[in-house]
Order: structure tokens, then C-alpha cells, then sequence
């Protein structure tokens, strides 16, 4: 069965990375994009909480950003603020799908799953909408039981009109929680949740340097969790984000592969570090060119970013994990497709999604 993350996932675009350890330029493999900075909540410890207010993309900016990708960027992952309090949120869905992206994925609180306009453009089309639960065992963050209810109303209309649409929810982890890793798996599941994703709490998103908190005894509780499920029902885990091994890189190099886009139209070096106005490394809205991949300005920042002076290094963060891996290839002088590193798409869900 397929995974949903691992610092492998980057080498399921093998033409890119080689190119790109021939030292040659590449297009991003995914665009994880903010439509809105705007949202109804603040929940502890959310990354968002570290965004600009009031600041939403408009059409003729997506459409400019999503053409010049497309071909060449199969995935995109649309995330927020919450993306569907955004006006643009059913455009920016259909425009993904004329610009040709394969895998669109929506980051969402659950609030307005089951409004009209936001529930019909995701059953048309968008791959799978993810529902972020920072905290389930309160009633903080609007509670987990009426998320749920949302869950079950959109899943009801999948099986319906035979969408393809998926619904997963992603769980953050810390030792203090680690016991109710079960419950809220079986809830999420019985809701007509397809797969529940873990991954761990960070706090000081604010500063610009965040970090796990203590995630003692959390892996064998999902681990327990993976091997209790029913068919049809899947339990995963970023298991590089809770090891301890050193990470080094010389170079942010996963700026190449995941492009990050704020609400601002800032670009920013990597996710763990979106809205820190030190790691902007592009204004694509207020200096459009259509090579601003390729600026020379753009790529000195990214490459100036090492593991011994990047302060997001402890967030783990799947960016930064993609950097440790590519520079062992780097260093290795080693080609992604000679036989040492199988993995393809057919491994990951969702592959374009980085």
C-alpha cells in the first residue's frame, strides 16, 4: 500500500532531481500555494498564526502563477489562512485543472466543508481536501465533533455522485497526547475519513524557529494504530520528522522542488519558515518576470541557507528532511534512478505533492 511522505517521496520525480544534480535549472514539482492569509481561527501553535491579515490573491494573479507552471508543476497544495473563505477558492480549484496539475490538494480547518460552492468544487475538483486538527481533545478550535460531522455530510455525497474526491485529516502529535492517538483515529475513521496523517506539534512558529515538542512514546502508539485499522481506512506517519539522526545540507536545495507562495505573493524558502520576512526570497506578485526561478538574486539566498545556520532546522520540517537527502546524493555524486533508491510514483499517494 501506498505512503503519504517520506524524504524519499522527492525521488519520485526522478528527471528533476538528476537534472538538478547536474547542477541544471528545474521546475518545482509542487506549488504550495496560500490563496488567503484570513481565517476564522486562531488555534495554538498553527503556523498560520504567523501570517499577514487581510491579504487574498486575486484570479489574474493565479492564473498568471499556474500558467507559467504549467506542464511542468503536477502538484498543488492550497492551503491558507483558510482557502475556502477566499472569494477566488472555486476558481483557483478550476483554474488548477486548466493549467493541468494532477494532484490539487486543499488544506482546510473543516468550517465550510459542507457549504455549497466550497463542498462542489472540491467534489469536481480537487484530489483530496486535508482537515487540520490542532488540538481534538478540546472544544478549542471550534471541536473535534462537529468536524467530524462535516467529514461524514461530504463523505455521504462522495459515495453519491461517485466522486474521487478523498478526505483526510492530519493530527498533530506530542507526548502528551499520545494516548488518545487511538480514539481519535477510530472517530476520524467511522466519520468516512479515507486516512488520518500524523505528524509532529512545533511550537515557535512565531519566531521563526520552530520546533518539536516532546514526542516521547508517539510512534508506537501510531504504529498500534496502523495495525489495528479496518480495510479501506489508512493510518500514516512522516516517521523521518520523529527520529534524532543529524541533518547537514549546503543549500536550502528543496526551494527547487517545492515552490512556497504566500498570500503576500512573496515566495518563501521553504514551508516551516512561510511569513518570516527574512526567508522572502522572491516578490512574485509585486515584480512578476517569468523567469523569477532562475534570478540570480533568488537562487544566492537559496543556496547561502545551511544546516548549521538555518534557525528552522528543529521543526524537521519535510523540507528540511528533503535537503538532507538530496545533499547525500550530492555528496555521493549519485544519480536518483541507478537502482539504490527504488522508489516511484506508484509508492505515494498523492506524488506530486511534495
Amino acid at each position: 500500500m501506498p505512503e503519504i511522505a517520506s524524504p524519499f517521496k522527492i525521488t519520485c520525480h526522478k528527471e528533476k532531481l538528476e537534472s538538478y544534480l547536474r547542477n541544471e535549472s528545474i521546475f518545482p514539482a509542487t506549488l504550495e500555494f496560500d490563496l488567503t492569509s484570513v481565517c476564522n481561527r486562531k488555534c495554538p501553535d498553527c503556523p498560520s498564526t504567523t501570517s499577514l491579515p487581510s491579504k487574498t490573491l486575486e484570479t489574474d494573479f493565479i492564473e498568471r502563477l499556474f500558467s507559467l507552471l504549467e506542464g511542468q508543476t503536477r502538484g498543488l497544495l492550497l492551503t491558507g489562512g483558510e482557502p475556502t473563505m477566499a472569494p477566488t477558492f472555486p476558481e483557483a480549484l478550476r483554474l488548477a485543472r486548466k493549467h493541468g496539475f494532477v494532484d490539487v490538494v486543499v488544506v482546510t480547518n473543516g468550517t465550510f466543508l459542507n457549504e455549497a460552492k466550497v463542498a462542489s468544487a472540491l467534489l469536481t475538483y480537487a484530489s483530496a481536501v486535508r482537515v487540520s486538527l490542532y488540538d481534538w481533545s478540546t472544544e478549542s478550535c471550534g471541536g473535534l465533533h462537529p468536524t467530524l460531522k462535516r467529514i461524514e455530510a461530504l463523505r455521504s455525497r462522495i459515495d453519491q455522485e461517485g466522486s474521487k474526491l478523498q478526505i483526510g485529516v492530519s493530527a498533530l502529535t506530542s507526548k502528551k497526547n499520545a494516548k488518545g492517538l487511538s480514539a481519535v483515529t477510530q472517530e476520524v475513521a467511522s466519520a468516512g475519513g479515507h486516512w488520518i496523517y500524523f505528524h509532529p506539534l512545533c511550537t515557535k512558529w512565531e519566531t521563526g524557529s520552530p520546533s518539536r515538542v516532546d514526542q516521547k512514546g508517539v510512534l508506537n502508539k501510531i504504529e498500534e494504530c496502523q495495525a489495528s485499522q479496518p480495510d479501506g481506512f489508512r493510518v500514516f506517519a512522516f516517521h523521518d520528522r520523529y527520529m534524532e539522526n543529524k541533518i547537514e545540507f549546503n543549500g536550502y536545495h528543496s526551494a527547487h522542488f517545492l515552490l512556497v507562495v504566500g498570500a503576500d505573493g512573496m515566495n518563501y524558502l521553504g514551508a516551516e519558515v512561510k511569513y518570516q520576512r527574512q526567508h522572502i526570497i522572491a516578490d512574485v506578485a509585486g515584480n512578476w518576470r517569468n523567469d523569477f526561478l532562475w534570478q540570480s538574486e533568488r537562487l544566492q539566498r537559496i543556496q547561502a541557507v545551511s544546516s548549521k545556520t538555518y534557525s528552522a532546522i528543529g521543526s524537521r520540517h519535510r523540507g528540511v528532511l528533503y535537503n538532507s537527502l538530496v545533499e547525500q546524493l550530492m555528496q555521493r555524486g549519485q544519480k536518483a534512478a541507478d537502482g539504490s533508491l527504488p522508489f516511484s510514483r506508484d509508492e505515494f499517494l498523492f506524488p506530486h505533492i511534495l
